[in-house]
């Protein structure tokens, strides 16, 4: 999952895909979220959040050793916060934490990450991991995660 457009993402991954597949390598894959999430070494658990306009927010909550706790969601920033008060303690990291601050503060002992960027070389080292698990998946496996449906399609309602 990648917080970009719907084309570049599929642009993206059939890039990988076909590279993959001359090539005969396995591809581990790796979520903006979890990237998000990685920035914290902390602890705690993580929710990291990614905005997605109009009060909507892309959504992954994550515990101290990085793995997924509730299914990836893309909601309300309302719903999100009913889901995510459960997580006391936490800490939120991304643009969707910091732009609805004043909401999320009042999860008990949540506080918030400055580093709310994605970087390479956190992708690389969640990518490592799954490789060193051998979490890895062939050419023929790899799906993007569309957590919502285009614009286009949306307006076509």
């Amino acid at each position: 999952m990648d917080h970009g457009s719907f084309t570049g993402i599929r642009i993206g991954i059939a890039s990988i895909k076909a590279m993959a597949e001359v090539h005969n390598i396995p591809i581990a894959e790796v979520t903006s979220l979890e990237i998000l999430a990685r920035n914290d070494e902390t602890e705690k658990n993580k929710i990291a959040l990614i905005d997605a306009r109009n009060d909507q927010v892309y959504a992954g909550v994550f515990d101290k050793e990085y793995n997924l706790l509730e299914e990836y969601t893309a909601d309300d920033i309302n719903k999100v916060f009913e889901k995510m008060s459960k997580y006391a303690g936490a800490v939120c990291i991304g643009d969707g934490a910091i732009l609805h601050k004043e909401m999320l503060s009042k999860i008990e002992g949540i506080s918030f990450l400055d580093n709310n960027k994605q970087s390479a070389f956190r992708a690389g080292q969640i990518g490592y991991k799954k490789y060193l698990e051998n979490n890895l998946k062939n050419a023929d496996t790899v799906k993007p995660i569309y957590l919502r449906k285009s614009q286009a399609e949306r307006m076509k309602k």
